[in-house]
């Protein structure tokens, strides 16, 4: 068991603020990541994911997540945004039509896998695409919805003679990942120039999962929450660097 908690140990790096039972929660929580390790990280992927709509006037626009993605996640990560047509400029009333994507991969497994004796190997990659139409309800006010594939791969090789043990079962290895089709629908409003609140929802079609985003961006950064009802950790704090053009 002691293993495992190491293997996972970076996940709770950022804990030790808060007053946690480790004893009881930690092995609670090291139980419910080992059980389903996908979605649990795939969790983490779904962070630093750029799904809302480039502002208006803007062609082209990219994102990096900072935490908990890069820190203390570790995820290198980068996201994309594309405008293909602007609200409006064919059709009135044909809205916004954004198509976007990204990458990312977990690098600090890798490095721990490598500098551990418990370890053979690490890898924990994904990635997502999609689009999003944008209509102008107000001129301070849109709604946004559209539709994202979003995949995660997540393999855990120990050494031999180092597999752990979890309630009696000696574990291996895990490989294992996570694949979904989502539909995406929300709001955004206009607070000053620049400046955005969005609350969206997002609907797993495949593993019928719903999760919840609440974020404020300006033209630097994102802050917000996610927010994963059936998730190991429910709450997300959110924090994104982006630039748009």
């Amino acid at each position: 068991m002691k293993k495992i908690v190491f293997v996972f140990y970076f996940v709770f790096v950022s804990a030790p603020a808060f007053s946690i039972d480790w004893n009881a929660k930690g092995m609670e929580l090291v139980g419910e990541i080992v059980a389903n390790p996908a979605a649990f990280f795939y969790d983490f992927q779904q962070d630093l994911e750029a799904t809302s709509p480039l502002p208006p006037g803007k062609s082209f626009g990219i994102q990096t997540g900072l935490f908990p993605s890069m820190l203390p996640m570790g995820y290198v990560n980068g996201s994309v945004k594309f405008n293909i047509h602007k609200e409006g400029r064919l059709i009135v009333g044909l809205p916004q039509i954004d198509l976007i994507g990204g990458y990312q991969n977990m690098v600090l497994a890798k490095i721990a896998a490598n500098q551990s004796n418990d370890i053979k190997d690490a890898n924990f990659n994904g990635h997502y695409y999609g689009f999003l139409l944008a209509s102008s309800v107000t001129p301070k006010i849109r709604t946004f919805y559209g539709y994202k594939h979003s995949k995660l791969n997540a393999k855990l090789t120990f050494a031999q003679g180092r597999q752990p043990e979890l309630l009696g079962v000696r574990i291996d290895d895990f490989d294992t990942g996570f694949d979904d089709d989502f539909i995406i629908v929300g709001f955004e409003t206009l607070k000053a120039m620049n400046k955005f609140w969005s609350i969206q929802l997002n609907y797993g079609m495949n593993e019928n999962v719903i999760t919840s985003k609440i974020s404020w961006y300006g033209k630097w950064f994102e802050l917000g929450f996610n927010i994963y009802p059936e998730g190991v950790l429910v709450f997300h704090p959110v924090w994104n660097f982006h630039l748009n053009f």
